[in-house]
């Protein structure tokens, strides 16, 4: 090809992108990326302006916490920036191995294993365990890494409502698969409210189902020891196979399987995204072993989110709007179109609140809302400024 040819073809293509980025604009759903000045912490700092900060994962405030950063800084220092390499290379170092024990032990499962990232986790898990011929079943307000696994898998998928699990019941007692998995996550993250575990662990169980969980928003922060939803429901997890991330409640980045030993293993020999992807950093496993302490040692972090959690539920249904189902520290305010939803961020932002508006295709039509996340370190009065905040934009 030439280049008067590439360049027509090159020119074509940016012109059907520009034509699908005017629609977006269109229908007030094209995104952009916010830049902060500052960390992750209850105020953050844009373009120069302080705002209370309803918008990260840091839910227990430890990304910003010293000493977590004290051991990221330590783990680099002694092991470097990157180990530059996969794990089943040299891309390891015993803060890698002590993690995986770790975890294991918060999720109370045999084995685990470290991913640079959820996302890779779960496409991982997803891809390498299944097979021609074998069903999985997935919540339909699934994460997207969920359904990209789904997509990447060799199995055929039947997608169930929205935690209706007489649905799943129906689902599984009509397939004929070889092998059936049932995938959810346990805290979803654009609704905040929670699967009923034991019931889903039951009829997985009822069908012989492997099911398999996705952890990111209930890890650290739900539970009497913060191990997540089992702890909260007080379930041993038995078969289950747990996905997870360092990257919300303990404050670093990366994700993590939990399971049994043989999966395990054989997610290190089959895992595509574990084994031909660079190893976590030495500073984000030094800082996700510091948080971890934390979880343990400080419940009291987890106490106080949910009293602000609950706190800012009360004070929305108070003021006329729907919270979905929420049950934990992520709370939506439904109010319906895209344009709504951008104009109630923009009197937030402009009242010191930074809580973006989540549109379509994240959240289905109609429902386009202010998904409010919350963080241990806010205190009750700054909840009520965000409420005056929201009954003055309702106005």
């Amino acid at each position: 090809m030439g280049s008067t040819e590439f360049s027509q073809y090159n020119s074509a293509l940016e012109t059907r992108l520009n034509e699908e980025l005017s629609d977006l604009d269109d229908h007030d759903l094209r995104r952009r990326i916010l830049t902060p000045e500052s960390g992750q912490d209850q105020k953050i700092v844009i373009n120069g302006d302080s705002l209370l900060n309803l918008t990260s994962n840091n839910y227990l405030g430890l990304a910003t916490d010293p000493q977590v950063i004290q051991a990221s800084v330590e783990a680099t220092e002694m092991y470097g920036t990157s180990v530059a390499a996969s794990r089943l290379l040299v891309g390891s170092t015993p803060l890698h191995d002590q993690l995986e024990k770790r975890i294991a032990v918060l999720k109370n499962c045999s084995s685990a294993l470290l991913y640079s990232a959820g996302y890779l986790a779960n496409i991982g898990v997803l891809s390498a365990l299944t097979s021609p011929g074998d069903l999985i079943c997935s919540d339909s307000l699934n994460h997207a890494s969920i359904i990209d696994g789904t997509r990447l898998s060799r199995a055929d998928t039947s997608i169930y409502r929205h935690l209706d699990l007489e649905h799943l019941d129906q689902i599984l007692s009509n397939s004929k698969a070889n092998q059936k998995f049932v995938v959810s996550e346990t805290v979803f993250s654009m609704d905040g409210d929670l699967v009923d575990l034991p019931q889903l662990l039951s009829v997985s169980k009822k069908y012989g189902a492997v099911l398999i969980v996705d952890e990111a928003h209930a890890t650290g922060v739900l539970g009497e020891s913060g191990g997540g939803a089992f702890d909260h429901f007080s379930l041993d997890p038995g078969d289950t196979i747990i996905v997870g991330t360092l990257s919300k409640a303990l404050g670093s980045v990366g994700g993590f399987v939990a399971a049994s030993a043989t999966i395990i293993e054989y997610l290190q020999n089959r895992s595509r995204s574990f084994i031909f992807n660079t190893a976590l950093p030495p500073s984000a496993v030094g800082a996700a072993l510091a948080a971890l302490d934390k979880v343990m040692s400080e419940p009291e972090r987890r106490l106080h989110l949910r009293k602000v959690s609950s706190h800012l539920r009360s004070g929305l249904v108070q003021a006329g709007f729907s919270v979905s189902n929420s049950q934990t520290q992520i709370v939506p305010m439904i109010v319906g179109e895209a344009v709504k939803a951008l104009s109630a961020e923009k009197h937030l932002r402009e009242s010191g609140i930074l809580a973006k508006a989540i549109r379509p295709p994240t959240v289905p039509d109609g429902t386009s809302r202010i998904r409010f996340n919350l963080n241990a370190k806010f205190e009750i009065e700054e909840i009520d400024t965000v409420l005056a905040a929201v009954r003055d934009w309702s106005l």
